[in-house]
């Protein structure tokens, strides 16, 4: 599987992007940590207000049968690794045993992956996904499969989705699925965030600009979940907004065959359009 790197230092970022090859990728999110300005209690406050599923059913049950070994793609660490900041594994270190730093197959992956990941974090594993702690889920794990979104005036205008993962997420796949309060409070956790260390908007508009550039390459407009409550469909060229809804964004992958054959309960619901996930 090709790398995937959310990097907090961005010159890291898209020097990783030129040089990847097949590797596990490392998950993090960009939020320059001022270590001076957090401490580990930081995290129970942000965890609090950002603990929503996103929608109603269970969605590592929907993508884990296409996994090899059953287990959802994201919590695999065959396919992606979390990284916690210092101050993030101190606060999970005090309060669970969730979770433990991250070893790899090989002395050599170990190395190689610590190697990428960027200095302040540390690369994480948790027990497994049939043993999780929801109170305690990272902040890469309560996020993913989403980011903020950054409009070139930037402003932080809602939230977008890891197109990398869409050929594996079955969220990405169903994005009808996403609750509005999920929505709500991840706006709520990055405007916190933004106000607390205002350099990571910028980060994220540099992000949001490279997925403007994949996408207009691709002919594809951008899904966004609005901090509105709506969802649109981004225009890569001039940023022009249309509105629109979740379940029209095209499938991927193994899930545009699966749209086909739905599970029993999604037919109860009328097809796999109206089901949930979270």
């Amino acid at each position: 599987m090709k790398a995937i790197i959310i990097d907090i230092n961005f010159a890291t970022f898209l020097e990783a992007l030129a040089t990847t090859g097949e590797w596990i990728p490392v998950l993090w999110y960009a939020l320059w940590l001022a270590m001076e300005r957090m401490i580990a209690e930081d995290f129970a406050g942000l965890y609090a207000c950002f603990h929503a599923p996103i929608a109603n059913v269970d969605c590592g049950q929907r993508c884990a049968p296409y996994n090899e070994g059953d287990a959802p793609f994201c919590c695999d660490t065959r396919h992606a690794v979390p990284a916690a900041y210092l101050v993030e594994w101190e606060y999970l270190e005090q309060h669970t045993d969730l979770w433990h730093v991250w070893e790899g197959k090989t002395p050599e992956l170990t190395e190689q992956l610590r190697a990428q990941a960027p200095d302040g974090q540390v690369l994480i594993e948790c027990k497994g996904y049939s043993l999780c702690q929801r109170d305690f889920r990272s902040l890469t794990c309560r996020a993913f499969p989403f980011f903020p979104y950054i409009t070139r005036q930037g402003q932080f205008v809602g939230l977008s989705c890891y197109w990398e993962y869409e050929q594996c997420c079955w969220v990405i796949n169903n994005l009808q699925v996403v609750s509005p309060l999920y929505v709500e409070q991840f706006v709520q956790a990055f405007d916190w965030l933004f106000t607390r260390m205002p350099d990571e908007l910028t980060l994220f508009q540099h992000f949001s600009r490279r997925m403007r550039r994949v996408f207009g390459r691709r002919h594809r407009l951008i899904p966004l979940f609005h901090r509105d409550g709506r969802f649109y469909k981004i225009s890569p060229r001039d940023g022009r907004l249309r509105r629109s809804a979740p379940e029209k964004y095209p499938k991927s992958g193994v899930y545009k065959i699966a749209a086909s054959l739905p599970f029993p309960d999604e037919l109860d619901q009328g097809g796999p359009e109206t089901a949930g996930a979270s």
